[in-house]
């Protein structure tokens, strides 16, 4: 599915340059829970976000399905966003002045989509805060939310950057719960947390370290 080669990322911090990525090589297979741990600044999120076509990497390749993502068109990348793959993030980015119900809609395609919301809202014991604003929620039920948003158009790939981050011991537990379903019907999952008790839920762990793969 995901055929990543020798990726390296640079950042400029005025006359600093500070390497995120150095020489990142990785497959990851359809199907697989991969969870990518590693402190703060080993370069987890950048991964992340090229593999989710947000960021350019400076050289490598990332191949999709066959096809050389950061080859194709800005329109084609797009696409590959909106049809592929669902995002979870630890801070939610819920839209304050929708609902529950609107928040998900926005990420829905199609009429049966939006039929299904009420099927995830019941499963993840939300049906009764479809109608309130994320600043009723709790926590939990905010990740909740997100976690409806992400998977609502049947996404191939699911990709979570800290998605526990914010949640009691509790909530993260129900939370992985669901991405391990969602894993379990086929769906891939590529998280990265720092927390090393993530990878419990995978079945791979890969070790960031200052930009580098390091042998788990």
């Amino acid at each position: 599915m995901i055929e990543i080669n020798n990726i390296s990322k640079q950042y400029r911090r005025g006359t600093a340059v500070f390497t995120a990525l150095k020489n990142i090589t990785i497959k990851i297979d359809e199907g697989e829970f991969c969870s990518v741990i590693g402190s703060s600044g080993a370069g987890k999120s950048t991964l992340l976000h090229i593999i989710g076509g947000l960021i350019h990497p400076d050289s490598g390749t990332l191949f999709y399905n066959g096809d050389d993502l950061y080859k194709q068109s800005s329109r084609n990348i797009d696409k590959y966003r909106k049809e592929c793959l669902g995002f979870m993030f630890q801070q939610f980015h819920l839209m304050p002045y929708l609902t529950v119900n609107e928040n998900i809609k926005l990420a829905c395609y199609n009429r049966k989509q939006i039929d299904n919301i009420d099927y995830f809202l019941e499963k993840c014991s939300l049906s009764e805060m479809k109608n309130k604003y994320p600043s009723e929620l709790s926590v939990g039920e905010k990740q909740r939310t997100a976690f409806i948003r992400a998977i609502i158009s049947g996404p191939e790939l699911l990709l979570a950057d800290e998605p526990t981050g914010n949640l009691d011991p509790v909530n993260s537990k129900i939370l992985m719960s669901l991405l391990k379903e969602f894993n379990n019907k086929n769906g891939t999952v590529v998280l990265v947390s720092h927390d090393t008790g993530m990878s419990d839920y995978a079945n791979r762990r890969i070790i960031l370290e200052k930009g580098m793969i390091i042998p788990s």
